[in-house]
């Protein structure tokens, strides 16, 4: 397969997204998209230069020159979407939440299992510039062991402009589910571990809707560590998304939006660090997938991956719900995914396309 060529699910506002990372690369090209508004294909198709728009996603999945499908729809469509693509043959990038509960994460796990395609779960932080400098920063032991970390996304919550099944958690939404993935998972990567045990306050403090707008995690991982998520969606305010590591001979912060940087803390000063940036966001997340099906690797945010962040959040909720710490189901012990190469070398393209950043990835995941 020389070029990946793809579908696009769900002609939202993160569809765009998806579709300028892939703009970026030779190596794919969107040569088809599925809405129910018509005008909405119309958009995308000329936009994009895109030649075939469907009404249905199973229109979408019966076209047999669609090699993999991005699933860009509502949480609660995750699962069914999903499952329905692996089924017909497709390779599935499909959005975060990965799905709304951890029944359907197993569906969509097993389904991609098998029909042995490739299930990429779209956690962008594992994939922006600012991101892969710091995790390289950490790998390189220039700071130390890493002692602990705060992972937070406060933002403004847009409540008039959220489409209702975003204010639902009953639909998978509220602001942890929807972007304390981003936090939890962030949280997991650098932390370079499995979570074993949860303790959080979630809640809606701030607006009138079925979901909630806050929440404050505190997360223990099996390497005897522990960090911090908050996730809140204000009404007021002023946005952070920062990240910060405590390392035992320095410090790290990096933030992707709002405020755009990298910095390492040491010698009593915080100084900045340059990093590459890819022309497209999700350019990087796209180049990955691509890799992984080509040269048949698990993808780095790949199923058994995602699992495990819903298993956290779900968790954080419980513990909101009986006021305890919760402990994870998969226990404490160790746990290893089921499929793809345990050890492999995953390359990420870079925003000059023909540089190439090569790191360790374990079990399928840089960890």
């Amino acid at each position: 397969m020389s070029i990946l060529r793809v579908g696009i699910i769900g002609l939202g506002e993160i569809a765009q997204s998806h579709c300028s990372a892939i703009a970026e690369l030779d190596s794919v090209e969107v040569v088809a998209v599925a809405d129910f508004f018509e005008e909405k294909q119309r958009q995308y198709m000329d936009q994009y230069n895109i030649a075939k728009g469907y009404s249905t996603h199973t229109e979408l999945l019966e076209d047999p020159e669609v090699d993999a499908v991005a699933i860009t729809l509502g949480h609660q469509l995750h699962h069914r979407l999903t499952v329905d693509a692996c089924n017909a043959g497709k390779h599935v990038l499909v959005e975060k939440p990965m799905a709304i509960s951890l029944e359907q994460c197993d569906q969509m796990i097993q389904a991609a299992d098998d029909n042995n395609v490739k299930l990429m779960i779209g956690l962008t932080q594992h994939f922006y510039g600012t991101s892969l400098k710091a995790k390289e920063i950490l790998d390189s032991g220039q700071l130390g062991p890493v002692i602990t970390a705060i992972s937070c996304i406060s933002k403004n919550w847009n409540y008039k402009g959220r489409r209702p099944q975003y204010r639902s958690r009953y639909l998978g939404g509220g602001i942890w589910l929807g972007n304390g993935v981003h936090v939890v998972d962030r949280l997991t990567w650098v932390m370079a571990s499995q979570a074993v045990s949860v303790s959080a306050a979630v809640g809606t403090r701030a607006h009138y809707q079925a979901g909630d707008d806050s929440a404050t995690a505190f997360i223990r991982y099996k390497n005897g560590l522990a960090g911090i998520a908050v996730a809140v969606g204000y009404a007021d305010g002023a946005p952070n998304f920062e990240c910060q590591v405590i390392c035992a001979n320095g410090s790290l912060r990096f933030s992707q939006h709002g405020e755009k940087f990298v910095r390492i803390g040491q010698g009593e000063k915080w100084e900045d660090v340059p990093y590459d940036e890819p022309k497209a966001e999700m350019q990087n997340e796209w180049a990955a997938f691509v890799q992984a099906i080509q040269q048949e690797l698990e993808p780095p945010t790949h199923g058994l991956w995602g699992r495990h962040m819903m298993e956290i959040l779900f968790a954080a909720e419980q513990s909101s719900i009986t006021g305890k710490e919760v402990f994870l189901e998969s226990g404490p012990g160790w746990f290893t995914q089921t499929s793809g190469t345990p050890v492999n070398i995953c390359l990420l393209y870079t925003s000059d396309a023909a540089d190439e950043r090569s790191s360790v990835d374990l079990g399928g995941r840089r960890i």
